[in-house]
C-alpha cells in the first residue's frame, strides 16, 4: 500500500489559528479543517449515518446514478484528486466508472491520517485504481497532485458533501479560484453542493437526537 504523502501542519499554526479566531471582532470561530482528528473523523463518519443528516445519502444516490455520464468523455489517461475524500465511499462510484475503462490514479486530500487509512482500506482493493493518499491541506494537496502529472494527463477534482458551506462566500471564491489556478484546458472539478433547506430541518441535522454533533463540536473545543 503507498505510504500517504504528509503535510500535517506544526502545534504552532494551531495555536496562531485558535488566537487569530477567538480575538477577532464580531463571531469567534475555528477552522473547521481542526474537527478532523482520529476521534473527530470516526464521529463525522457517524454522523453521515444518522437519518438527520441526508447530505452524505444524497450525494452517494447522485453519483451512483450518474457515475457514468460524468465520467463519460473526460478523456485519458484521467487523474482523480478528492478534497475531503473521508473514507472514500462517495468516490467509489466514479472510480469503478472510470476503472472500467482505463487504470485510475486515485489522490484523496486529507488532513486526517484516519481518514486516509480508512480511504484506503475501502478502496485499496478496486482493480485498475492506484490509490495515493496526501496528507494536508486541500490546495497544498491539489498543487502536489498537479505538479505530479504526467504527460497528456487530464485533472478530476472532486469536491463533494457541500464541503464549501463551511466557508465565508468570500473565503470560497478565494478556494475556488485557488483550484482554477491548478487546472488546464481539459480538467474538470466535480462540486457537490446543497439546496436551501428550511431552518427546522438544518437544525434537526446539526443538533442531531442522539447528540453525536455535539460531541463532535466538544471534540475539536
Amino acid at each position: 500500500m503507498p505510504t500517504p504523502i504528509s503535510a500535517v501542519q506544526p502545534a504552532s499554526e494551531l495555536a496562531v489559528d485558535v488566537r487569530a479566531g477567538l480575538t477577532q471582532p464580531g463571531q469567534k470561530k475555528v477552522p473547521s479543517k481542526y474537527f478532523y482528528d482520529d476521534l473527530g473523523s470516526a464521529l463525522f463518519e457517524a454522523i453521515s449515518l444518522l437519518p438527520e443528516y441526508g447530505l452524505t445519502r444524497a450525494d452517494e444516490r447522485l453519483l451512483r446514478k450518474h457515475a457514468e455520464r460524468i465520467v463519460r468523455g473526460r478523456g485519458s489517461p484521467l487523474v482523480v484528486a478528492e478534497l475531503g475524500s473521508g473514507t472514500g465511499k462517495k468516490a467509489r462510484w466514479l472510480l469503478e466508472a472510470l476503472s472500467a475503462r482505463q487504470p485510475t490514479r486515485y489522490y484523496p486530500i486529507e488532513i486526517s491520517p484516519a481518514a486516509l487509512a480508512a480511504c484506503r482500506h475501502e478502496l485499496g482493493e478496486l482493480a485498475g485504481v492506484a490509490v495515493t493518499g496526501i496528507e494536508g491541506e486541500y490546495l497544498e494537496g491539489l498543487r502536489a497532485v498537479a505538479g505530479g502529472r504526467r504527460g497528456d494527463e487530464r485533472l478530476l477534482v472532486l469536491f463533494l458533501g457541500s464541503s464549501i458551506g463551511n466557508m465565508e462566500h468570500s473565503d470560497a471564491i478565494v478556494f475556488l479560484k485557488g483550484v482554477r489556478r491548478h487546472l488546464k484546458p481539459g480538467d474538470a472539478l466535480l462540486l457537490g453542493t446543497d439546496l436551501e433547506k428550511p431552518v427546522s430541518r438544518l437544525i434537526a441535522a446539526y443538533d442531531d437526537a442522539t447528540g453525536v454533533t455535539r460531541a463532535f463540536n466538544l471534540n475539536l473545543l
